[in-house]
């Protein structure tokens, strides 16, 4: 038998392989542009969390450590409303540990940021610890 073509079946049937080729790239390709999205996030959470972070520790004094020279700062009110940062929430926590005679002598410093995505809120969190050492240096 001498063929000239294809046949209609043969046409669906290579159609629906490349169709569902053609499907699966695309799933691949917006998992891939879902990850670099959250990996951008995550990196941006951390940069602003860690600046955070050194601004209180290189404080002038151990004193101005405090909760309340660091406020909280919501969605899009990080560096004057960035706009790099408009979806992004940051908060600081600084609990003070005390000696035998009630001085402060550890701050604890957490800073977390956080921020929305389609499928929840994802965080960072970055712990330090702040020695007051200005009594015991020469």
């Amino acid at each position: 038998m001498n063929r000239q073509g294809y046949s209609i079946l043969e046409a669906v049937v290579a159609m629906t392989i490349f169709a569902i080729g053609i499907l699966a790239l695309s799933q691949s390709y917006f998992g891939v542009v879902r990850a670099q999205l959250n990996a951008r996030n995550n990196e941006l959470a951390t940069r602003c969390a860690k600046d955070r972070i050194e601004e209180i520790v290189n404080s002038r004094s151990y004193a101005q450590i405090s909760e309340a020279l660091y406020v909280d700062e919501d969605y899009g009110e990080i560096d004057d409303g960035a706009k790099q940062f408009e979806h992004f929430s940051r908060t600081v926590t600084i609990d003070d540990s005390l000696n035998a005679i009630n001085q402060s002598v550890l701050k604890e410093v957490t800073v977390q940021v956080a921020w929305e995505t389609s499928t929840g809120t994802r965080d960072v969190i970055l712990n330090t610890v702040v020695a007051r050492y200005q009594d015991i240096m020469p």
